[in-house]
């Protein structure tokens, strides 16, 4: 597997995780401090280890946007955007 096409697999999978951790808070299995635990356990457990960063937007109506990025140049590998209304979480690779 490439180097690109690795990167993309890595942030595919961390994408379903942080799709399943957002999509238990706005179905209110998850209290917003048991939130920030999961993600920060994802971060500690995965992301460090692949070399990544995450950073979360909260908007008013509900959504939540975050970024992965490679930690050493702070490059966007993709950008999440999760929608609580619908349980969608839209995954956009950048190069």
């Amino acid at each position: 597997m490439s180097e690109p096409d690795n990167a993309k697999h890595i942030c595919d999978e961390i994408a379903c995780e942080v799709r399943d951790i957002a999509t238990w808070l706005a179905g209110g299995r998850l209290t917003p401090a048991q939130f920030s635990a999961a993600v920060l356990t994802l971060e500690e457990a995965k992301l460090k280890r692949f070399g990544f960063t995450l950073t979360a937007l909260n908007y008013r109506d509900g959504r939540t946007q975050f970024g992965l990025r490679f930690a050493e140049t702070r490059d966007l590998c993709a950008q999440l955007d999760f929608d609580p209304t619908t349980g969608v979480l839209t995954v956009t690779h950048h190069s």
